[in-house]
């Protein structure tokens, strides 16, 4: 309103309150009914007309789906109001028989919809058009905060609802730089960075930094070379460090920082932590209330991809791990059980169980020497591209093919020598310096550690299996490697002939020089055929 109020008669002026308390309760109990706006338009019209004599009213303005919707009661001629309205000439003018008088809803310069009011007769006159132009002022001063925080909750819903379909992509970074651009079209955010754990390798960290919703830098892309030293220097600390190490290390003071936590409770449930700066002029409430709703959802999120990080690090290395999970699609492309020619190997510490009476005796004794070695022979399977199937006691059981199967049936073979070659070493150089190792020389009269090892090329059902979705491998081939382990004596590896022939083509120094023994056909039980194999002198 732009009238002096003291010009203003007396009687408008308590009419004009009377009004605008009239509306103010009507829009309050539906706000405390929690009504929607068509409810809370269909209690509000009837009142409107009765008090300000009008004989039909229009509003036009954003649903709780953010659908232009026109609300109207009464006759405006036959003429839908809401075009009506799209016409936007505020004020007082002749509609039909009538007087339509309209005004633009607006806050602080956001429009949110528009308010129209039809009046009986030729009410065009500049008294009387002042006096209800400031009537549907009344009205309208009432309606924009209304209408506005309607549209700003159902802009942050709509916003989340679309933040929380890109983070539930399988493909984890993919769907955060979707939902970070998303979020930066919105609220306009020039940086953005989200610093994150490894589910599996501990003490190791990812990050992902944007620019104006643009990823411009990555752990596993075009790295940060300040952050990266800073992750060296201080590790996971940074995630719950409140010292300002962050913002100096990405150059910028002002900036929010919101912890992410798996809601667990305990010394580790920390996951990672977001950090949002702007240029300068901080960040309204409407978009930390966006950062607030988007680290509980991405804390959910990364839940998630732990979980399923941690499952498929049972079996496979990090790299595989990454490739897979850059597919969506990777369970049914990759792991579903399939029958593929694959390298197999099975390694066992000879003598385990004299091992066991005689030097390590206890239980956890046990559990921490195998422990020891089984842990860098899975990591060697892995370093030459294998599968960790399983352990049985003390026997490490690994695929090569799986889960790509790209290599071929002579890489695969190679790949399985190459790793029991170095388990071997592995084993008779490192483990036996371990202390246990030692103590068992001297009682057993033995030079150290030894494994019996046997590799194996057949063809191998692969894939998921079970209530606990474990990778694993069926086939003849399985069974018979199995059995060719056992025949191995002290630090032996013993191949199938089918590993041998793979590998003749092979120039490469290591296994064009490898020396075999002669061919040995050794019958085992339940094996129809009796094993066809050689030692790896």
């Amino acid at each position: 309103m732009t009238e002096d109020p003291s010009e203003l008669t007396r009687e408008e002026l308590q009419a004009l309150r009377r009004l605008n308390r009239a509306v103010d309760d009507v829009l309050e109990e539906s706000l405390k009914a929690r009504e929607s706006l068509e409810q809370t338009f269909r209690r509000l019209f009837p009142r409107l007309l009765e008090l300000t004599g009008a004989v039909g009213v229009a509003i036009t303005t954003l649903d709780e789906e953010l659908t232009r919707q026109t609300w109207h009661l009464g006759d405006f001629g036959g003429i839908f109001p809401g075009t009506v309205l799209d016409e936007n000439h505020w004020g007082a003018r002749r509609f039909g028989p009538g007087t339509l008088v309209t005004q633009e809803l607006d806050v602080v310069g956001l429009k949110v919809g528009a308010i129209g009011l039809l009046y009986e007769g030729d009410q065009t006159a500049p008294e009387t058009a002042g006096r209800l132009a400031r009537a549907i002022d009344t009205i309208a001063e009432e309606l924009d905060t209304v209408l506005a925080s309607v549209q700003t909750a159902s802009e942050k819903h709509q916003l989340l609802v679309t933040i929380n379909q890109f983070l539930s992509n399988r493909v984890f970074e993919a769907g955060m730089d979707q939902a970070v651009r998303a979020l930066s079209d919105r609220v306009k955010i020039p940086g953005f960075m989200l610093l994150y754990r490894d589910a599996v390798e501990s003490g190791a960290m990812h990050y992902r930094i944007y620019n104006h919703g643009q990823l411009e830098h990555a752990s596993n892309g075009t790295r940060h070379g300040p952050l990266d030293h800073a992750i060296r220097s201080h590790g996971p600390k940074l995630i719950s460090s409140t010292d300002g190490t962050l913002r100096t290390v990405l150059g910028s003071a002002r900036a929010v920082e919101a912890v992410l936590i798996s809601g667990v409770g305990d010394n580790n449930s920390t996951l990672g932590k977001i950090m949002v700066w702007s240029s300068g002029d901080g960040f309204s409430a409407f978009t930390m209330d966006l950062l607030r709703l988007l680290a509980a959802t991405l804390s959910q999120r990364l839940i998630d991809y732990n979980r399923e990080r941690i499952h498929l690090s049972q079996f496979f290395s990090a790299s595989v791990m990454d490739d897979l999970l850059r597919d969506p699609d990777y369970e049914r492309r990759y792991l579903q059980p399939r029958a593929e020619e694959v390298g197999i190997l099975f390694a066992d510490i000879n003598g385990f169980t004299r091992i066991c009476e005689q030097v390590l005796e206890r239980p956890e004794r046990i559990g921490k020497f195998v422990d020891d070695w089984s842990d860098e022979a899975v990591r060697i399977l892995h370093r030459y591209g294998g599968v960790f199937d399983k352990m049985v006691g003390d026997c490490v059981i690994g695929l090569f093919g799986p889960p790509f199967f790209r290599s071929s049936r002579a890489q695969r073979a190679a790949d399985a020598v190459r790793a029991a070659i170095e388990i071997q070493t592995f084993t008779r150089e490192k483990m036996s310096a371990h202390p246990e190792v030692s103590r068992l020389s001297e009682i057993l009269k033995l030079p150290g550690l030894g494994v019996a090892i046997g590799v194996n090329l057949a063809s191998t059902f692969c894939g998921l299996f079970g209530p606990n979705r474990q990778y694993t491998g069926f086939s003849t081939g399985m069974n018979q490697t199995a059995r060719l382990q056992s025949l191995g004596s002290f630090r032996e590896t013993l191949v199938m002939d089918t590993v041998k022939d793979a590998l003749e083509g092979f120039e490469t120094p290591d296994l064009k020089g490898l020396k075999y023994g002669p061919l040995t056909e050794t019958p085992v039980k339940n094996v129809e055929k009796p094993l066809r194999h050689f030692k790896v002198l």
